[in-house]
């Protein structure tokens, strides 16, 4: 039997001209039985690299004969951001902070209620796939207490110990669900490849697809971060050969300089080697307290698992056909 995509829209609330809020819903139902995981992208309304990645990995996965099982993707999580561009809702709430939401009250509380019901309700195992923006660029997973799920993406180091319990990852893992974020792309980087790749690892890894995953065999664990921010206002210049996803040595790193003068008004330093895996593209204006860089220095391995090796994770729900 063919692959089939089904779309329709989880609805909820009321806008301004009483037509609910809706969330477009892509179920890609596989020619054989299998798990069912779900895909989410467009929680910030400012990242819309990972949008475009949920959007191709749909089309990958209606190509594919052998897709076994049943995939959700939910490409814009967040209409009310995303309709603005902007990381906070219509109401200046962050969405990735107010699960599992409510079912009344705040735009954001009543969509993250209504997204994450409905997630665990249908799914064993979910990601949640973020990306960068124009001027800041990521490369890195969160763990959410289930480092396999974490390295499935393959392509990532992974960041256990720094989950909010308002995340959705939080939320699915703390109902059984095993769940994480990728956050990949953007600043010098706008292609979506690694967010098709990695996600379409994820579900080989999920035995949605039987093929080899396209990963190393394992991935650096990234327990100590080093969070740089600017102490003053200026614009921020980082070292030219500064690169997200590379190594980086121990020293200068960049300057805030005096947008009326000139003048240095604060050198950057990094304190130690590690992995450059946040960083915001400069030039660019910062005030004190804005973010600069992000660097992870190794803290042991986690090995990429194999094809269908976490399809029993979770919740043992099915699909397909």
């Amino acid at each position: 039997m063919a692959v089939r995509v089904e779309h329709s829209s989880l609805q909820f609330g009321a806008r301004g001209d009483g037509t609910p809020w809706s969330i477009a819903v892509f179920t890609v139902h596989g020619s054989s039985d299998g798990p069912v995981s779900g895909v989410v992208a467009g929680v910030w309304g400012d990242k819309p690299i990972g949008v475009l990645a949920a959007h191709e990995v749909i089309n990958a996965l209606a190509t594919r004969d052998d897709l076994r099982g049943t995939v959700i993707v939910i490409p814009a999580a967040n209409p009310g951001a995303l309709e603005i561009g902007s990381r906070v809702g219509p109401d200046a709430l962050l969405l990735n902070r107010r699960f599992p939401g409510s079912a009344s009250g705040f735009l954001t509380d009543q969509t993250a209620h209504h997204l994450s019901t409905f997630l665990a309700e249908r799914c064993g195992a979910v990601l949640d796939l973020h990306s960068g923006t124009p001027t800041m660029g990521l490369h890195y997973t969160y763990d959410f207490g289930h480092l396999p799920v974490s390295a499935s993406f393959g392509l990532l180091p992974v960041i256990p110990d720094r989950s909010h319990p308002t995340q959705l990852s939080a939320v699915m893992a703390a109902r059984g669900i095993p769940s994480c974020l990728a956050e990949f792309g953007g600043g010098q980087s706008t292609s979506i490849d690694d967010g098709v790749t990695g996600t379409l690892n994820f579900l080989r890894a999920r035995g949605h697809l039987m093929e080899p995953l396209q990963a190393p065999s394992s991935l650096p664990i990234m327990r100590n971060i080093q969070l740089v921010l600017a102490s003053t206002n200026g614009i921020w210049e980082h070292r030219a050969d500064a690169r997200v996803s590379a190594s980086i040595t121990a020293g200068h790193f960049g300057v805030v300089r005096c947008a009326q003068t000139g003048r240095v008004l604060e050198d950057v330093v990094v304190s130690g080697d590690g992995v450059l895996l946040m960083m915001t593209t400069g030039p660019h204006m910062v005030q004190p307290g804005g973010f600069l860089c992000m660097i992870g220095h190794h803290d042991g391995d986690v090995a990429v698992p194999e094809a269908g090796e976490l399809e029993h994770v979770g919740h043992n729900v099915s699909g397909g056909k």
